[in-house]
């Protein structure tokens, strides 16, 4: 009986550790349109194969008049490479995605893309609050509990004007298109 029940508990934990991980972009991507309504380019580092539902769901909470070129980070850590990836396609800013392996919030290699990226004028938005220790200018989403947190300390020059409170190389590359959501195109660092 004792196995049966931690068998249960493990599969109920698994079942709902899932619904946990998935980020809802809504919110995000509404605070960034009144933000800043004429930036439509959005940059994003991952695993691609791995974040495919969660890039798709930007996609549909950003709309079909947005593009996000997504740099595809498989393996190898190579935020100064990936940064200049974002920097040549001419990102409008990053979204940074929460369960990512390598380029999540709060870890390193983020940290110095963020860095890199606000030096050239390319903000950084993310759905936690650790991501504003990065440098993101704002973070709003479940890990913010829906309040949309500023960063006091910005990196860069960027041009901001916050909604009120409460409210390297080209190797390869694919473009997606789908009706009612952003075109994305995957990119790879060299």
């Amino acid at each position: 009986m004792n196995r049966i029940v931690k068998t249960a508990g493990l599969i109920a934990a698994g079942l709902l550790g899932g619904s946990l991980f998935a980020e809802d972009f809504q919110t995000l991507m509404s605070t960034t349109r009144t933000t800043w309504p004429e930036k439509r380019h959005i940059g994003v580092i991952c695993n691609y194969q791995k974040n495919l539902d969660a890039v798709w769901d930007l996609a549909k909470a950003a709309g079909v008049d947005s593009f996000i070129t997504v740099v595809d980070a498989r393996s190898d850590l190579n935020p100064v490479g990936v940064a200049s990836v974002l920097g040549n396609q001419k990102v409008d800013y990053l979204v940074v995605m929460p369960q990512d392996l390598l380029y999540h919030d709060g870890v390193y290699a983020s940290t110095v893309v963020i860095k890199r990226l606000a030096t050239m004028g390319i903000p950084t938005v993310a759905t936690t609050p650790i991501a504003l220790k990065q440098g993101a200018v704002f973070s709003v989403g479940e890990g913010t509990e829906g309040q949309v947190l500023v960063n006091d300390r910005l990196i860069g020059t960027i041009e901001v004007h916050l909604p009120d409170r409460s409210t390297i190389t080209q190797k390869s590359s694919l473009v997606l298109e789908r009706d009612g959501m952003a075109t994305i195109q995957v990119r790879s660092v060299k």
